[in-house]
């Protein structure tokens, strides 16, 4: 069985058709919502369709309460506003029994259909696939075992899915599926799609300089 961990905070908005998009997927599963102290209606609203769990503010945290609730073999953390294929899972187990320790999927955006937006998704794929560097939107999943191994993801305000993702690549291969995952690209839309980019490479410019992450987190902040 894998567990779908879905880390959330204030997504009234995404929250209802993600998990409806999650049950209808091909599959043994069970579906993980973990909230970091919502004030809005999204626990109501996931109650009805997964398991809901309370957890410190914090994605890392988050993850890492559902991760120790989950009953699956295989851990499958996604964002909120994901959109995913009905055979994502029998891709994922598909990967498993092939060795791989665990992977995740080709990003693109499905609000947002510009040039501009299929380069910015290009590009993380390209930086998943070659730099081995992945980020939570492209739907991460590994073996239950080897998170635990590795602690789970280190306690930090931002870039904890560049840190693990430095980490899990000692454990074994990850794999980068053909099948693809959608993320919303609302903080391009607000913040201005150019405008926004630049933002993001300053943040993991400023983190491979050391900057710390609660203070990257504040700079995050601005495109959100």
């Amino acid at each position: 069985m894998i567990s779908i961990i879905v880390p959330v905070l204030n997504e009234e908005k995404t929250i209802k058709e993600n998990l409806e998009n999650l049950i209808k997927l091909n599959g043994d599963k069970e579906i993980i919502v973990v909230d970091g102290g919502s004030t809005d209606k999204t626990v109501n609203i996931a109650k009805e369709y997964a398991i809901v769990i309370n957890s410190p503010k914090g994605r890392a945290r988050q993850m890492n309460t559902g991760a120790k609730m989950a009953k699956g073999e295989i851990l499958w953390f996604i964002h909120s506003d994901s959109k995913l294929d009905e055979n994502s899972i029998v891709e994922i187990e598909k990967t498993i029994e092939k060795g791989y320790i665990g992977g995740c999927f080709k990003l693109y955006f499905y609000d947002l259909h510009t040039r501009f937006m299929k380069y910015v998704a290009n590009s993380s794929n390209g930086r998943a696939r070659y730099l081995k560097l992945i980020f939570g939107d492209q739907g991460i999943f590994m073996r239950k075992d080897i998170f635990e191994k590795l602690n789970g993801y280190k306690d930090m305000e931002l870039m904890e899915d560049w840190e693990f993702s430095c980490r899990i690549h000692k454990l074994g291969k990850m794999k980068v599926l053909d099948k693809k995952i959608g993320t919303s690209a609302r903080r391009f839309k607000k913040g201005g799609q150019l405008r926004t980019l630049l933002l993001m490479h300053k943040i993991k410019i400023l983190y491979i300089l050391g900057t710390p992450t609660d203070k990257l987190a504040k700079i995050y902040k601005q495109v959100r």
